[in-house]
C-alpha cells in the first residue's frame, strides 16, 4: 500500500469515531456546480452527486470542514485553507460561523439520540454516500499561496455559493473537472525580497518550478535592528555609560592620536603581566588582570562583579594602570606639552601656594614642588579654568598612584576635560549647580523625610556640598581611602561620588531631624563623618580606625544607594530645563526692566517740559496783567489829552473872538499876533500830531482789547511814548 493510501486510511479511520450526528459534509464549489450544471459534464467522468436531500432543503447553512475530513484530500491535490474561505454576506452569518466552528464534539461514546428508524437509515445512507464520494472525489490543485494559513485553524464556506463563472465566453465548458482562473503568483522576486539560503532559514521549503508546494514559507522581514549591548548596558550603570564616553573620546581624535594610544595601550596590557599578585588573593587579582585584558567583555559579561570589585577598591598594584586604560591617559603627548609649560611663567603666585600646601593635612613635603608644576602646567593648558586651592587636592591624590608628573598630568587633564571636572572650575562653576540639583533630586526621591525637614529648615546641598565635590571629598577621607574616590570617578563617573554623602545622610537621618537650622548646616559642613565613625563605634565591640569606617562607608555606599545613569540624565534635563526657564524669566525681567527704566526717562522728560510750560504759563499770565494795566493807564492818559484839547479849543474861540473884537490893532499887538499865529499854527500841527496819537493809542487799546479776546500777547512799544511826552511839554510851552 503507498504511502497516500496508508494517510487516506488513518484518516478515514479517525473519522469512524465521529458521531452520525456530528460529521459535516465540506461541500465545494465544484461540486455546487456539477449538481446543478450536469450538461457541462463528459458521460465518461461522471461525478457521483454527493449533496443529500437533506442538505438541499438547509439552505444558507453554515458549515465547517474538520481537519480530520479536509485532510483526506491528496497532498498534492490539497487545498488551501485560506482559499476556501468565502467572504460571508453579513455579520449574523459571520457569528453563526463562528459558534459553528466553535461548537464542541459530544463525546462519541455518550448516549446515541432517539431518532425516527427511516431518518437513521437516510443518515446511514448518506454516510455511505459520502465515504463513497471522499475515496473518488479529486480536487484541481490551486496555484501557490505566499501567506501560509496554520493547519489547525477551520474553514469557513458557504454551503450554497453560487458557481465559478467562466472567464470569458471564449471558454470551453468544464469536462471532467471544473477549472479555476489562473491566480497571480506572488514569490520573492515579486516582492523584491532577496531568497534566503538554505543555512539561514531552517524549516523552510522553497517552491518548486510550477509555483506549487505543500508548505510555503511567508515573506521574508526586513532584518530588525538590533540594540547594540554596551548602549543598552550604559543606560543601567555608569560603567557601561563611562566606558562608551571614552570610547567616544577616543574615536574622535586624529589617526596618529589613536595610534599612540593603541600603542600606549599595549604596553599597559604588557605591564600589567609583569605585576606580582602574589600579594593578592587568586581570584582578585585573575579578575583584574582579564579586566585590563579585556576591559569592555567584562563589561558586557561580568558588569555585577566589576561592580562589586570596585566597591572594595581596585589594588593598588593595577589601580595606575586600570586609570589609564580606561581613561585613556597613557599618551606620549603629554610629555612635550607637560615640559612646554612647566618652563613657563606660573599664572598665580608659587611660593604663597607651597605654603600653604606645607600645612595642609595629606600632602607629603615631596608633592608640594610636584603639585605646584602640574597645577602651573595645566592652568597654562587650560586658560578658562581658575585657580583654586580644591585643585591640589585632586593632584595630590594622583600623585599618591602615579610617580611620573608627565603621568599624573596626562590623568589630571583626562579627568577635567573628559570627565567634566573643569566644568567646576570655571568662572561660573556651572557644574557644581548640576551636581548640587541632581543630588537633591536623589536625596528627595530616596530619603523624602530628610529631604522635606531640610526643605523646611531652607537647607540645601548648595551649603554643605559644593566644597566635597570640588575636592571630591579628600578633606573628609584618610590617606588609606583616598584613591578610592579616584577609583569611582575613572571607572563610572562624577555623579557617582554622590552615593557617599547619599550613605551619610541615610545613616545620620535620626541626629538630622532632631537640629534647628544653625546646628543642621554645622553638622552638615564638619559633622557627618564623625557622626558615621562614632555609629561604628558604638555598633562593633573592636574600635575600627577611621581609615576602616571610610572603606565601609565607600563599600555600603557603593552597594546600596541605587543610582543610574538614566536617573542622573533625567535630573540633568530638568535642570537644563529649569535653568531655561529661569533663563527666560530673567530676561524677561531685564527687557521689563529696561523698558520701565525708558519710560521713567520719558516720565521725567514729560515732567520737566510740563514744569516748563507751566513757568511760560505764569511769565505770560503776568505780561498779561501788566498789559491790562498799561492799557488802562493809557486810555486814563488818552481822556485827560481829550480835555485838554477842549479847554485849548475854548481858549482858542475865546482868542479869535477878542481879535475880531477889536479894529484897530497897534503894530506891537500886531507882531504879538503873528507871533501868536505862528505859535498857534505850530500849535495846532501838535494837534494835529496829538490827534493822529490819540487815534494811534485806539487803535492800540483795540488791538490790546482784539488780542485779549483771542488770547495771544500783545508786544507794546513806549517808543511812541516818548514822542507823546516830548510834543506835550511843547504844547505846553506855547501857553507859558
Amino acid at each position: 500500500m503507498s504511502e497516500k493510501a496508508e494517510n487516506t486510511g488513518q484518516r478515514m479511520v479517525s473519522n469512524e469515531n465521529i458521531p452520525k450526528e456530528q460529521i459535516e459534509v465540506p461541500v465545494t464549489p465544484h461540486q455546487i456546480q456539477l449538481d446543478e450544471n450536469p450538461d457541462d459534464i463528459a458521460s465518461g467522468n461522471k461525478i457521483p452527486t454527493v449533496v443529500s436531500d437533506r442538505e438541499k432543503n438547509l439552505s444558507k447553512e453554515v458549515e465547517t470542514v474538520p481537519a480530520d475530513v479536509s485532510s483526506c484530500f491528496d497532498s498534492n491535490q490539497s487545498v488551501k485553507e485560506d482559499s476556501l474561505i468565502v467572504d460571508l454576506p453579513d455579520p449574523h452569518e459571520a457569528s453563526m460561523q463562528t459558534e459553528v466552528a466553535a461548537e464542541p464534539q459530544g463525546d462519541p461514546r455518550g448516549e446515541p439520540l432517539l431518532l425516527p428508524e427511516d431518518l437513521n437509515q437516510l443518515l446511514e445512507t448518506e454516510e455511505a454516500k459520502v465515504e463513497e464520494a471522499l475515496k473518488n472525489i479529486t480536487s484541481p490543485s490551486l496555484p501557490p499561496r505566499v501567506d501560509d494559513a496554520k493547519s489547525s485553524a477551520p474553514v469557513l464556506l458557504k454551503s450554497l455559493s453560487p458557481p465559478v463563472p467562466p472567464r470569458n465566453k471564449n471558454d470551453q465548458t468544464f469536462s471532467g473537472q471544473p477549472q479555476l482562473p489562473p491566480r497571480q503568483v506572488i514569490n520573492t522576486e515579486t516582492l523584491h525580497l532577496k531568497v534566503p539560503c538554505g543555512d539561514e532559514m531552517p524549516g523552510r521549503l522553497s517552491m518548486n518550478t510550477s509555483g506549487s508546494s505543500s508548505s510555503l514559507a511567508p515573506p521574508i522581514l526586513p532584518p530588525r535592528r538590533i540594540e547594540n549591548p554596551l548602549d543598552l548596558a550604559a543606560q543601567k550603570d555608569f560603567l557601561a555609560s563611562t566606558f562608551r564616553r571614552n570610547m567616544r573620546f577616543y574615536k574622535n581624535e586624529d589617526s596618529s592620536i589613536k595610534s599612540d594610544l593603541d600603542e600606549n595601550m599595549l604596553t599597559l596590557r604588557e605591564d600589567s603581566k609583569k605585576i606580582d599578585a602574589s600579594l593578592l588573593p587568586e581570584e582578585i587579582s585573575s579578575f583584574w588582570l582579564n579586566t585590563l585584558n579585556d576591559y569592555q567583555h567584562t563589561l558586557l559579561n561580568d558588569i555585577e562583579s566589576l561592580h562589586l570589585q570596585l566597591s572594595r577598591g581596585i589594588p593598588s598594584a593595577y589601580r595606575l594602570i586600570m586609570w589609564q586604560l580606561v581613561s585613556y591617559a597613557k599618551s606620549k603627548s603629554f610629555n612635550p606639552i607637560y615640559e612646554t609649560y612647566l618652563v613657563q611663567e606660573a599664572p598665580f603666585d608659587v611660593r604663597e601656594l607651597e605654603d600653604k600646601l606645607k600645612v595642609m593635612d595629606g600632602v607629603s613635603f615631596t608633592n608640594v614642588k610636584r603639585i605646584t608644576n602640574i597645577l602651573k602646567a595645566y592652568l597654562l593648558f587650560d586658560s578658562e579654568c581658575e585657580f583654586s586651592i580644591d585643585m591640589t587636592y585632586i593632584i595630590n591624590m594622583i600623585l599618591d598612584v602615579s610617580e611620573k608628573e608627565a603621568d599624573a598630568f596626562g590623568l589630571f587633564v583626562r579627568l577635567m576635560k573628559v570627565y567634566d571636572l573643569r566644568l567646576l572650575f570655571l568662572p561660573s562653576a556651572p557644574g557644581i549647580d548640576v551636581l548640587c540639583y541632581k543630588f537633591d533630586r536623589l536625596v528627595e526621591e530616596s530619603y523624602p523625610d530628610i529631604y522635606k525637614y531640610m526643605n523646611e529648615k531652607g537647607v540645601h546641598s548648595s551649603m554643605f556640598l559644593a566644597g566635597l565635590f570640588t575636592t571630591l571629598f579628600q578633606k573628609k577621607l584618610t590617606a588609606e581611602t583616598q584613591p578610592r574616590i579616584g577609583d569611582i570617578v575613572f571607572l563610572e563617573s562624577l555623579d557617582s561620588v554622590m552615593r557617599i554623602p547619599a550613605m551619610l545622610l541615610c545613616r545620620s537621618r535620626d541626629q538630622l531631624l532632631k537640629l534647628g537650622f544653625d546646628e543642621l548646616l554645622e553638622f552638615l559642613n564638619s559633622g557627618l563623618v564623625d557622626d558615621y565613625i562614632g555609629q561604628g563605634n558604638d555598633v562593633s565591640s573592636d574600635v575600627p580606625s577611621p581609615g576602616e569606617c571610610m572603606d565601609k562607608l565607600i563599600r555600603d555606599a557603593m552597594m546600596e544607594v541605587i543610582i543610574t545613569p538614566r536617573i542622573m540624565k533625567k535630573y540633568a534635563s530638568e535642570y537644563e530645563e529649569i535653568h531655561r526657564l529661569d533663563n527666560e524669566r530673567e530676561e524677561q525681567y531685564k527687557s521689563i526692566t529696561e523698558k520701565n527704566m525708558h519710560l521713567q526717562k520719558h516720565v521725567r522728560k514729560l515732567e520737566n517740559d510740563y514744569t516748563s510750560l507751566n513757568r511760560e504759563h505764569v511769565t505770560i499770565a503776568n505780561e498779561l496783567v501788566k498789559n491790562r494795566l498799561n492799557i488802562e493807564s493809557i486810555l486814563n492818559e488818552n481822556n485827560g489829552y481829550k480835555l485838554q484839547i477842549l479847554d485849548l479849543k475854548k481858549k482858542l474861540d475865546a482868542e479869535k473872538k477878542k481879535q475880531l473884537s477889536s479894529v484897530y490893532v497897534p503894530n506891537d499887538l500886531k507882531k504879538d499876533l503873528e507871533e501868536t499865529l505862528k505859535k498857534n499854527s505850530q500849535v495846532m500841527d501838535e494837534n494835529l500830531k496829538l490827534q493822529d496819537r490819540i487815534s494811534e493809542l485806539e487803535r492800540t487799546v483795540e488791538a490790546i482789547k482784539t488780542a485779549n479776546k483771542n488770547g495771544t500777547l500783545f508786544e507794546y512799544s513806549d517808543s511812541k511814548n516818548h514822542s507823546l511826552g516830548a510834543g506835550w511839554s511843547g504844547f505846553k510851552k506855547v501857553f507859558k
